[in-house]
């Protein structure tokens, strides 16, 4: 679960990031109505695939945002456009509880410091650099130290 979070968070921060940093207006009806899944072109779809179940449920500040990345989609690298797809299909996993803390966890971190920030995302390149037992370890609460064998119990 703490892998699919670091995940939606890093998918979070991403969509949050250059053009699209623009905080929606706390007013959802100042949104205009955006398209139902079966209004979306072909390719809309097909970028957006991940999004397909929840599509119609979603707020329409979300589904304007969505469309923006599937806009931008033909501009990006083959492999930014593989991570976008394995990030959507992440945050479509999520619960919606996993959501909400991901979008905290994402106004935790934009209400650092730049020093913050950068400690932050320090850690997360070592963590990334890290095998995948030794992430497993890292996610696992309370890890249990090895046993001193010296050591009387």
């Amino acid at each position: 679960m703490a892998k699919k979070l670091a995940g939606a968070l890093i998918l979070v921060l991403s969509l949050n990031t250059g053009a699209l940093a623009a905080t929606p207006s706390p007013v959802v009806a100042a949104t205009p109505p955006q398209p139902t899944w079966r209004g979306l072109s072909t390719e809309q779809q097909t970028v957006l695939a991940p999004l397909a179940g929840e599509w119609d449920r979603m707020e329409n500040y979300r589904r304007k945002k969505w469309l923006g990345i599937a806009q931008r989609y033909r501009t990006m690298k083959p492999e930014e456009q593989q991570r976008l797809q394995e990030k959507m299909r992440d945050w479509a996993r999520l619960t919606p509880e996993q959501r909400l803390a991901a979008r905290e966890k994402f106004k935790e971190f934009n209400q650092m410091s730049p020093q913050e920030k950068a400690t932050v995302r320090q850690k997360w390149q070592e963590y990334n650099q890290l095998s995948e037992d030794d992430r497993r370890r890292a996610r696992e609460p309370n890890p249990v130290p090895p046993a001193n064998p010296g050591e009387q119990r």
